[in-house]
C-alpha cells in the first residue's frame, strides 16, 4: 500500500464528510418527486467523481521521501596481533677485563712431585698500561713474588709466561663463548727471538657445572693444543683442558699434560681455592 501525504488524507476525509451530508439532505429533507431523484443522484455522482479523481491523483502521487538518519559509522577493527619471534638463545657472556683489587688463589699439583704444597695467588692492580697482575708462588721450600704482566690480549709481557701464564688466557676470549667455538692466539717463547712462538689452538667443548675447592661454578670446558714452534716447525706440543667460569671472570681449573721446553713436569693441575 502506498503511503499518503497527511494533508491529502485530511482533504479526502472532508470530501467524504461532505458527501455524507448531501446524501442525508436528499434522503431526509427532499420529497420524492419524479425529477428530483435523478437530479439528486446526479449531484451525488458529480461529488463522487470529484472525490474519485482526488483519490486517484493522491494514489498516483509518489510518496514523500522521508529522510533517514545515516547508519552509525563502523568501528575500526583492532589491529591484528603481531606474532613475536622466539628470543634468541642466550649466550654465556665473558668478561675480558678484570677489576683491580681482586685475588684468585689456586692449589697446584705437579707430576713428578718435584714441588710440594704449591699455591699460586694472582692479584690485580691498576697500572698506567691497564690492569697489572702480581703473582705469589709459594711451595714447601720457599716462595717467589713477581709481576706476571698486563692483562690485555697480545701484550708483550705475555712472552715471560710459563705455566702460571694460564691466568692470561681469558684476556684472549671473545665476549661470548659457545659450544664448538675456536680460540686461537700466540705469543713469544723464551728466550724471545725471531721465529720462536707458542701457538694456542683451542675449542669450546661444552658448558658444565664443575666443583673445585672454591665452590661449584658454571664453566665452559675448553680443550686446546699448545705448540712450541721454532723455525717454522713444531718442537713440542702439550694438551690443556681448562674450565672458564664467568662468575669469577677466570679459569677455575686447568689440566696440562705433556713435556715442554719451559716446564719439567709432565702433568700440572691447578684448581681455584679462593676468590675475593
Amino acid at each position: 500500500m502506498k503511503n499518503l501525504d497527511p494533508l491529502a488524507l485530511i482533504f479526502f476525509g472532508a470530501a467524504l464528510a461532505l458527501l455524507a451530508g448531501l446524501l442525508l439532505y436528499v434522503l431526509v429533507f427532499k420529497a420524492p418527486e419524479s425529477a428530483t431523484p435523478a437530479r439528486a443522484f446526479d449531484i451525488v455522482g458529480v461529488v463522487r467523481r470529484q472525490i474519485d479523481g482526488i483519490a486517484g491523483r493522491l494514489q498516483d502521487k509518489p510518496p514523500v521521501a522521508r529522510s533517514k538518519a545515516p547508519p552509525p559509522a563502523a568501528k575500526p577493527l583492532p589491529p591484528a596481533p603481531v606474532a613475536k619471534s622466539s628470543p634468541p638463545a642466550a649466550k654465556a657472556v665473558t668478561d675480558a677485563s678484570l677489576e683491580a683489587g681482586r685475588s684468585w688463589r689456586y692449589a697446584v699439583v705437579v707430576e713428578p712431585p718435584t714441588w710440594r704444597d704449591i699455591t699460586l695467588t694472582y692479584r690485580t692492580q691498576r697500572e698506567p698500561a691497564g690492569i697489572g697482575v702480581l703473582t705469589d708462588f709459594i711451595y714447601a721450600g720457599g716462595k717467589m713474588n713477581f709481576h706476571l704482566g698486563t692483562y690485555a690480549a697480545g701484550h708483550p709481557s705475555h712472552a715471560n709466561t710459563r705455566f702460571p701464564g694460564f691466568f692470561m688466557y681469558a684476556s684472549y676470549f671473545p665476549p661470548a663463548l659457545e659450544k664448538g667455538q675456536r680460540l686461537q692466539w700466540q705469543w713469544p717463547w723464551q728466550p724471545v727471538r725471531e721465529g720462536r712462538i707458542k701457538r694456542y689452538d683451542g675449542q669450546v667443548i661444552r658448558w658444565e657445572n664443575i666443583q673445585v675447592p672454591a665452590g661449584t661454578y658454571r664453566a665452559a670446558v675448553i680443550g686446546a693444543n699448545l705448540e712450541y714452534v721454532e723455525g717454522g716447525s713444531v718442537q713440542a706440543r702439550v694438551r690443556e683442558t681448562i674450565w672458564y667460569a664467568p662468575a669469577v671472570s677466570q679459569i677455575v681449573k686447568v689440566i696440562r699434560e705433556g713435556k715442554s721446553p719451559d716446564e719439567s713436569s709432565s702433568r700440572i693441575v691447578a684448581e681455584l681455592v679462593e676468590y675475593r
